[in-house]
């Protein structure tokens, strides 16, 4: 594992899968094994034009793969790799091994990764592409209870994934059939409940779910008497009755007004910074 953090790995670009314009899942393939825990990111480096541009990234898939790491990257117009990702150019040399287009790995580095001697149940706040490390984290947790299911320590994850628009809701399927497992199974030791929502519905008539913004899910606004509950109020009741800094650890990923607005509503609740919430912000 030493040298993974020192140098760089040699890799290939096994495939892009298109979620959305501008939204991608990146899988990457090499021949050496890279050691990493779920909620760490590694730095990808693309050269190609005679350029050589590193850019870091949350890792989505799980540790238990050695020689693959999965990211989900969204395009920056004005960004110095992104706009090469989605280069077609680029997309071919890369499937060919262009001796001028290659690609490289080093990490991982971060320190945004689950307590595992914590025994609260954990809420996961997303904004975006900060769904990346909770993607790892849940399929690493779901790889250790599906080993050892009779003894798995019991544990219900809240994952609430805000995004614009309901394409833009990468690993939406995959979520939902978890989530559908712990419905099926209540007495299922691990339990994940997956709340999207999204912040401009009006350009979205078919959803039916959550509204707003990820955090606006924490806000404390009890509905009036004189109205009916609907589903976003519904849910907000639920984090106002449940959400304890005895009871839930909050980890938060994302644009960074995601995680100043987390902070701010929690802290009224008690809530304290790197020790009842942990938080990785996410730059352009």
């Amino acid at each position: 594992m030493p040298a993974t953090k020192v140098s760089k790995i040699p890799a290939r670009l096994e495939r892009k899968i298109d979620l959305a314009q501008g939204l991608a899942i990146f899988r990457i393939v090499f021949d050496l094994d890279f050691d990493f825990k779920s909620g760490q990111y590694a730095t990808i480096w693309l050269t190609h034009g005679g350029k050589t541009i590193p850019r870091p990234y949350s890792i989505a898939s799980s540790p238990s793969e050695k020689r693959a790491l999965e990211f989900y990257i969204n395009l920056v117009e004005e960004g110095k790799l992104t706009p090469s990702l989605w280069d077609p150019d680029v997309l071919s040399a890369l499937g060919t091994e262009d001796s001028q287009t290659r690609l490289f790995i080093t990490g991982p580095k971060g320190n945004f990764i689950m307590d595992r001697d914590d025994v609260r149940d954990l809420v996961f706040i997303a904004s975006g592409t900060g769904l990346a490390p909770f993607i790892s984290m849940l399929r690493s947790e779901n790889e250790a209870y599906l080993a050892s299911p009779e003894t798995f320590r019991p544990r219900r994850i809240y994952l609430v994934h805000g995004v614009s628009y309901s394409n833009n809701l990468g690993y939406r399927a995959e979520l939902e059939s978890l989530a559908a497992e712990s419905l099926k199974n209540p007495a299922r030791r691990l339990g994940l409940v997956y709340l999207p929502t999204i912040s401009r519905p009006h350009m979205d008539p078919a959803w039916t779910g959550l509204k707003g913004r990820a955090e606006a899910l924490l806000e404390d606004s009890p509905a009036r008497d004189s109205q009916p509950m609907d589903l976003d109020a519904t849910v907000r009741g639920m984090f106002r009755a449940m959400l304890r800094p005895q009871t839930h650890a909050v980890y938060v990923c994302g644009h960074p007004g995601t995680i100043d607005n987390t902070l701010a509503i929690l802290s009224a609740r008690e809530f304290k910074s790197n020790i009842d919430i942990k938080f990785e912000k996410y730059y352009t």
